[in-house]
């Protein structure tokens, strides 16, 4: 795989020119060989699957995600075996991570070898991200995408702002006072089928999916359709503790992924019981269209 290829100087060089998908100008592709200035404070990881190690970057550690790390643990260690073990299963599988915070789906799944496209629009996030692949030395292995999923690309945001979750912002459906990029709380948006043609380049056609983006996982659906029927995800693992309580994206989810024969399980084997009112669902949701036979 040819990194320099996704290059954000060269990403023209490969969309036609009359595609419809906005192109480089509006991805913020990032170059994971970029000297860190930063003095970042980086953790070897416990072992997943007893086996693997990987190296993740922190904020302090009265950060939710952080303190993990602090405490000698890994952050969602259990949701990390069950989407995982369809990797020890499957060789041929990528991974998309949605909301890649301080990048423990990503770096776990790129020291497994495989092929990740991670995106997070928070800078102070991807660039801890970038810092931990450079000392694994896995810039091969990912694409890092710094903008914010909406529905609509090349728009400016605002973030929200929470000291004991640094990396867990949602944005704003509203212009900032500040338009400044500077401000890393000022994002600049994209839309899911503004992936197409870099996944196109890589050639790969299948995936997971892990979708946590504080409430706005709604727009990767609404924005992705063309990604969506172009590739195959057997797996979206998708964070539902802020969308369940908007009934009507919720629903339009819902209703997305089940038309494409999706089952929602609560640990990619068990049914999520839909007699129940949606914003009593889990807080996280496998949407699986795998037969269960095979991995449960």
């Amino acid at each position: 795989f040819d990194y320099d290829a996704f290059r954000h100087n060269q990403l023209k060089s490969y969309i036609s020119s009359n595609s419809k998908i906005v192109t480089s100008h509006e991805l913020n592709i990032i170059d994971l060989n970029i000297r860190i200035v930063e003095n970042f404070t980086c953790f070897k990881t416990n072992r997943l699957f007893q086996v693997i190690r990987t190296t993740i970057c922190v904020h302090n550690r009265t950060d939710f995600v952080s303190a993990y790390y602090y405490g000698n643990s890994i952050y969602e260690q259990d949701a990390l075996h069950l989407l995982f073990r369809i990797f020890l299963k499957y060789q041929h599988l990528g991974l998309i991570d949605v909301g890649a915070n301080i990048g423990t789906y990503t770096m776990f799944a790129a020291a497994m070898n495989r092929f990740v496209i991670a995106i997070e629009c928070f800078r102070p996030n991807y660039m801890r991200i970038v810092k931990a692949i450079q000392m694994e030395k896995l810039q091969q292995n990912v694409i890092l995408i710094g903008n914010a999923l909406y529905s609509q690309s090349g728009h400016k945001l605002s973030l929200s702002q929470d000291p004991t979750n640094i990396g867990g912002q949602a944005i704003y459906d509203s212009s900032p006072i500040n338009k400044s990029l500077d401000n890393p709380y000022v994002v600049k948006t994209m839309r899911f089928d503004d992936l197409l043609p870099i996944i196109k380049e890589t050639k790969k056609r299948s995936f997971l999916l892990k979708a946590d983006i504080e409430g706005s996982e709604y727009h990767i659906f609404e924005s992705g359709k063309q990604v969506l029927d172009y590739i195959d995800i057997p797996i979206i693992f998708m964070e539902w503790d802020k969308i369940r309580y908007h009934k009507a994206r919720a629903t339009n989810i819902i209703n997305f992924l089940t038309t494409r024969q999706y089952i929602a399980t609560i640990d990619t084997c068990k049914q999520v019981n839909a007699t129940v009112p949606i914003e009593q669902w889990p807080v996280n949701i496998f949407w699986t269209k795998m037969n269960g036979s095979e991995i449960c």
